[in-house]
C-alpha cells in the first residue's frame, strides 16, 4: 500500500480542511500523524485530525469565508476522507458530543457529516448533530436539507425538522423542531439512562454497526488485493521495459499509461479501507470504551450480576472480532 501511495503521491497530498477561529478552555488536537497538542487560534486541521473538548471547552472552526463548525463541550470531532464514485469526499463526524454546522453556498462537492454510526449528505444547510454514548444520533436542521442514511435506509430533513437514529438501526420518524425544546445535555442523559436500562441491547446495536463496517472492509480488501496484484505485475513490466528500451522509450510509456491508473484505483481502495478501519476504531475507543466504564462503575460492588457478566462476555467477543478484523489495517500512530 505504501508503494502505491508513493507512486501516485501527487493525488493523495494532505490538504487543509478547517481553521481554528475561536477557542475557549484547553481543548486538545489529536493529530493524524500521531501525538497531540493544545488547540490555539489559527491552527489548520488536516484530514485525520480530531478535536477533543472537555467539560468547559469550546472550539469554532471555519471552512472558507462562509462555513463554520461549532464543537461543543465533551465532544470528539474528526475530519476524514472517503473515495466515492465521483471522487474524494470529506466526512466530518463527532463520535460523542454535539457539533453544529453552517455551510454557505457550496461550489464544490457536498460534504458528508454525522457520527461514527450514521452519515448524512447536506445541501446549503445549518444543522446540529448529537452523538450519544450508546451510539445513537440525532440530527436537527435549522435550514437547508439533509439526507440521513443508516442501516440501508434514508430519510430527508428540511427546515425545522429532526430525526433520531439508534445505533445500528434505521432512522426513526421525522419530527418537527418548532415548539419542542431539545437540549443536548438532557437528550444525552436520556440516552445514558436508556443504555443503563438495556446495556445488552445497546451493545448489540454497536456490534451490528461494526459488522456493517467489517462487511465493507471484506469487499474492499478483496478488490484491493486483486488491483494490487495487477499493479505489481504492470510495474514489473514497466521496470523491464525501462531496463530494455530506456525510461523515455515508447514501450515504457505505453506500460506507464497502464501503471498509473492501476495505482490510482488501488489507492482509492486503500483510502476507503483506512476510512472504515478508523471509523471502527472510533466506535471501539469512544463508544465501547465509555460503555465499559459505565458498566464497571455501576456494578463495581456486584461483578457477579448476570447483566454485568453477560455484558462483559459480549464485549469481549466484540473486542476479539475487532482485533482480528481491524488491527491489521491500523498503524502505530492510530493507536
Amino acid at each position: 500500500m505504501a508503494a502505491i501511495l508513493l507512486f501516485v503521491g501527487a493525488g493523495v497530498a494532505i490538504a487543509q480542511y478547517a481553521r481554528v477561529e475561536y477557542v475557549d478552555g484547553f481543548p486538545e488536537l489529536r493529530k493524524a500523524q500521531g501525538g497531540s497538542d493544545y488547540i490555539d487560534f489559527g491552527m489548520e486541521l488536516q484530514s485525520g485530525d480530531s478535536v477533543v473538548t472537555g467539560r468547559d471547552d469550546f472550539v469554532e472552526l471555519s471552512q472558507g469565508a462562509d462555513s463554520s463548525i461549532r464543537v461543543e463541550p465533551d465532544t470528539v470531532f474528526t475530519i476524514r476522507e472517503v473515495e466515492t464514485s465521483t471522487g474524494r469526499q470529506t466526512v466530518m463526524s463527532n463520535s460523542v458530543g454535539s457539533v453544529s454546522y453552517r455551510f454557505g453556498r457550496m461550489t464544490g462537492r457536498e460534504p458528508r457529516i454525522g457520527t461514527s454510526t450514521v452519515v448524512a449528505g447536506v445541501r446549503g444547510t445549518e444543522v446540529t448533530v448529537y452523538a450519544g454514548a450508546d451510539g445513537s444520533a440525532m440530527f436537527l436542521v435549522d435550514s437547508g436539507e439533509v439526507e440521513v442514511t443508516s442501516a440501508g435506509e434514508s430519510v430527508s430533513l428540511t427546515e425545522a425538522q429532526g430525526v433520531e437514529v439508534p445505533a445500528g438501526g434505521p432512522p426513526g420518524e421525522v419530527f418537527e423542531i418548532i415548539g419542542r425544546a431539545i437540549d443536548f445535555s438532557t437528550w444525552s442523559g436520556e440516552k445514558q439512562d436508556e443504555f443503563l436500562a438495556d446495556p445488552i441491547g445497546s451493545l448489540r446495536g454497536l456490534e451490528a454497526q461494526l459488522q456493517d463496517y467489517y462487511g465493507e472492509l471484506i469487499v474492499l480488501q478483496s478488490l484491493y488485493t486483486e488491483k494490487r496484484a495487477e499493479y505489481d505485475a504492470a510495474y514489473a513490466d514497466l521496470e523491464d521495459a525501462v531496463e530494455r528500451f530506456g525510461r523515455e522509450s515508447d514501450e515504457a510509456e505505453m506500460i506507464r499509461e497502464v501503471v498509473g491508473p492501476l495505482g490510482q484505483e488501488a489507492t482509492v481502495l486503500a483510502f476507503n479501507i483506512r476510512y472504515y478501519a478508523l471509523t471502527s476504531l472510533s466506535l471501539r475507543r469512544y463508544l465501547l470504551g465509555q460503555m465499559s466504564v459505565e458498566m464497571k462503575t455501576r456494578y463495581i460492588l456486584d461483578r457477579e450480576n448476570p447483566t454485568y457478566t453477560e455484558f462483559v462476555a459480549l464485549r469481549d467477543s466484540i473486542l476479539e472480532e475487532y482485533e482480528s478484523r481491524i488491527t491489521q489495517h491500523l498503524v502505530a500512530v492510530d493507536i
